[in-house]
């Protein structure tokens, strides 16, 4: 149940981070009148820290399964 708890965790990171960055751009081309590039840029950076967050998920999980193979190992 651990991993399908971190499996959607990370993917609710990844659409709420695309969708912050999309909402900060959409506010930033209300005030700087620059529709849409505000809003595809900040869209962008919120892709870039939602995959980012999906590395780091997938870097600790695959750690997470070195560890409890080298612990089994060891018992056995």
């Amino acid at each position: 149940m651990k991993g399908w708890t971190n499996y959607s965790a990370g993917a609710l990171e990844m659409g709420v981070s695309v969708v912050v960055g999309l909402l900060i751009g959409i506010f930033l081309d209300d005030i700087f009148k620059t529709a849409p590039w505000m809003a595809l840029f900040w869209m962008a950076a919120g892709t870039a820290a939602g995959v980012r967050s999906l590395y780091r998920l997938a870097k600790r999980l695959e750690a997470e399964a070195e560890e409890e193979a080298r612990d089994g190992g060891k018992d056995g």
